[in-house]
């Protein structure tokens, strides 16, 4: 799912409202939002994905310098999915 440029903005001014310090790899403090909505997919001790179970939406803020992803949960950044 795109984001919409009020939800990036939504997004970027939480995360620099709750987020301190820099890029845990680089020290970096330039980052970019990356505009698709990701989830998790719960993976199976024999090896196979498991489909249809617990999902968490999430965007992929990247550090700008060493390209380092951190994944941040949308619900606690103010963006209700529908």
């Amino acid at each position: 799912m795109a984001l919409t440029e009020r939800q990036k903005e939504t997004i970027m001014s939480n995360i620099k409202a709750k987020i301190r310090g820099s890029c845990p790899m680089c020290g970096g403090n330039q980052w970019n939002l990356e505009n698709e909505i990701v989830g998790t997919v719960a993976a199976s001790i024999g090896g196979g994905l498991g489909l249809g179970g617990p999902y968490v939406p999430m965007v992929q803020v990247i550090c700008n310098n060493c390209g380092f992803v951190a994944h941040h949960a949308v619900g606690l950044l103010g963006i209700k999915l529908q």
